[in-house]
C-alpha cells in the first residue's frame, strides 16, 4: 500500500471508513452487508442471517472513571452491540468481550466490568463466550464482539429508504448528552437525568416489533447523534430529507436541565450521542399502523425523505428552512 502523509484529523472518523471501505472491502456472495452498516451480514441459509458487529469503548474518550463504575463501563460497552444488532432488525445471540487492563487495577474492578456486560447481556438472551486479556499502557479498554441472527425477511439497513418514506424516531431525544454534561460538571449524582448515559437500553424488543408490524424500509442506532445518523441514511440511500423541529421529541429532563447549563435543548437533541434510540423510514402506506404502535410504543414522525437534489433540511417552528449540519460525536 502507498504510503501517504495524510493525517486522520484531516480525514475525519468517517472519511477514514470511507477510505478503509475503498482499500479493504472484501466480496463474497454470502455477504449481504459489508463496510458501511451498524453490522455486516452473512447469509447461513436461504432465510437465515448472521449479523456481525463490534464496538469498543476507550476510557477517557468514551468513559470517565471519576464518574463511571466498572460495572457500568461493562454494561455501556456492551448496549452499544446489542444496539447494533437492534438497527438491523434481529436478536443477539452470542459475545466475545476483550478488555485492555493497566496493571493498577484491581482484581473486583475487572469482575466488576463483566458483570455489567453479562448482566445486560442475558436480559435479552445474549451469551458471553469468550474473548481476550491484554495490558493496556495506561487507559482501561473494552472492545466487544457479537454475533446476531436475523430472519432475511426482517433484515433491515441504512440503504433501503426511499424517497416519500416518513422518518420515525422512537423515545426521548438528548438526554445522554445531557446527562454527560451534568456529570462533567456536577460530578457523579443520583438523578434520573443520567441514567441514560451511565446505563442506556438497547431497544432489541422494539426493533423487533417495526420490523413485524411496519413496512420499516432503512434504520439506525442513534449512536453518534440524530443529524450524523440522518445523513447516513440519506447518503446510504441516495436521498435527500427533510426533519421538523416541531416534531422532534426532546425529554423533558432536558428541558429543565439546559437553563443550569446553558444550553439549547434542540441542540442535544439533534447531536446528543450515545442514545441507542433507533432512527428509522417506513413507507407512507403504514402511517395508520405506525398510529397504533405509538399507542403502546413511543414513537415520533419527525420528517420524511426527498430526493436527493433537496438536501438535508431542517423546517424550524419558526416555518424557516435551514440546510441540517451533520453534528454529532466523531473521533476525530
Amino acid at each position: 500500500m502507498r504510503k501517504t502523509e495524510t493525517k486522520i484529523s484531516q480525514l475525519g472518523e468517517f472519511g477514514l471508513i470511507d477510505l478503509i471501505k475503498k482499500r479493504v472491502f472484501s466480496k463474497d456472495k454470502r455477504i449481504i452487508v459489508n463496510i458501511g452498516d451498524d453490522a455486516a451480514v452473512i447469509r447461513t441459509s436461504s432465510e437465515r442471517f448472521l449479523i456481525f458487529t463490534t464496538d469498543t469503548l476507550v476510557e477517557r474518550i468514551h468513559f470517565d472513571l471519576n464518574y463511571f463504575t466498572p460495572e457500568e463501563i461493562g454494561w455501556k460497552a456492551m448496549v452499544a452491540n446489542l444496539s447494533d444488532i437492534a438497527a438491523m432488525g434481529g436478536l443477539p445471540k452470542y459475545a466475545i468481550v476483550t478488555v485492555g487492563l493497566p496493571k493498577s487495577i484491581h482484581v473486583d474492578d475487572v469482575f466488576s466490568i463483566y458483570k455489567g456486560a453479562s448482566r445486560i447481556a442475558k436480559k435479552y438472551n445474549c451469551k458471553i463466550i469468550g474473548g481476550d486479556t491484554t495490558l493496556a499502557p495506561k487507559d482501561l479498554f473494552i472492545s466487544i464482539a457479537l454475533l446476531g441472527e436475523v430472519e432475511k425477511k426482517f433484515l433491515v439497513t441504512r440503504s433501503g429508504a426511499k424517497k416519500g418514506d416518513l422518518i420515525c424516531v422512537t423515545g426521548k431525544l438528548g438526554e445522554a448528552q445531557a446527562g454527560l454534561e451534568y456529570l462533567k460538571k456536577y460530578g457523579r449524582q443520583k438523578l434520573p437525568l443520567v441514567r441514560k448515559h451511565l446505563q442506556p437500553q438497547p431497544l432489541i424488543k422494539e426493533a423487533r416489533i417495526l420490523v413485524k408490524n411496519l413496512k420499516v424500509n432503512s434504520m439506525i442506532d442513534i449512536s453518534d447523534g440524530l443529524s450524523s445518523e440522518l445523513f447516513h441514511l440519506t447518503e446510504e440511500s441516495r436521498l435527500g430529507a427533510v426533519l421538523y423541529e416541531q416534531n422532534i421529541p426532546i425529554s423533558p429532563k432536558c428541558l429543565k436541565v439546559a437553563t443550569l447549563l446553558n444550553k439549547t435543548p434542540l441542540a442535544w437533541a439533534l447531536s446528543s450521542g450515545e442514545e441507542y434510540e433507533l432512527l428509522f423510514t417506513v413507507d407512507r402506506k403504514d402511517q395508520g399502523k405506525i398510529k397504533k404502535i405509538k399507542s403502546k410504543k413511543n414513537i415520533s414522525v419527525i420528517g420524511e425523505m426527498m430526493a436527493k437534489r433537496e438536501g438535508v433540511k431542517l423546517i424550524q417552528k419558526s416555518g424557516k428552512v435551514k440546510d441540517l449540519k451533520k453534528i454529532g460525536f466523531m473521533h476525530f
